[in-house]
């Protein structure tokens, strides 16, 4: 798990898409996950989503940290 701060960022892929993402929300029976460096937010069904592998983890992290220019 990925943390920011004091609060974790948990990733899950959808399984129907293969698809990373962000979970940012839980509602009403669907899990809404953001792409890792933003985008677009998804729902799906939380049995079609699985746990990222580490090469997935590390795409993540690389996707969600910010680029400071100088």
């Amino acid at each position: 798990m990925t943390t920011t701060g004091t609060q974790p960022l948990a990733y899950a892929v959808d399984t129907d898409t293969n698809r990373l993402g962000q979970i940012t929300a839980r509602y009403s029976g669907s899990v809404f996950l953001r792409p890792p460096g933003g985008g677009r937010e998804w729902a799906v069904a939380p049995e079609r989503l699985r746990p990222p592998t580490d090469t997935e983890l590390r795409v993540a992290r690389v996707y969600g940290t910010p680029v400071v220019r100088h």
